[in-house]
């Protein structure tokens, strides 16, 4: 028999690889912009030797937020434990 959960444990996510071809695709393409702000941030960094900006933050705060939540709302929510019995 398979082993279960202690009690309070929360389960985990299904990984992505789980996930259908779609969501698979939209995930990745969220998790891209993620990658492109902190390339974007170093980029800028590096090319014009600043690294306190305030334009570059807004770009990169909005890049990286959009792509984390949009990661977060891709994912599948996680099955909800049943209630144990009386």
């Amino acid at each position: 028999m398979a082993e279960e959960a202690p009690l309070g444990a929360t389960p985990s996510a299904p990984p992505v690889s789980m996930m259908s071809p779609a969501r698979r695709a939209t995930f990745w393409g969220f998790a891209l912009l993620v990658v492109l702000a902190v390339a974007f941030y170093v980029w800028w960094g590096v090319a014009y030797a600043t690294w306190l900006d305030n334009g570059v933050y807004a770009v990169v705060i909005t890049l990286l937020l959009f792509g984390l939540a949009g990661m977060w709302l891709v994912l599948p929510n996680p099955p909800s434990p049943a209630p144990p019995a009386p």
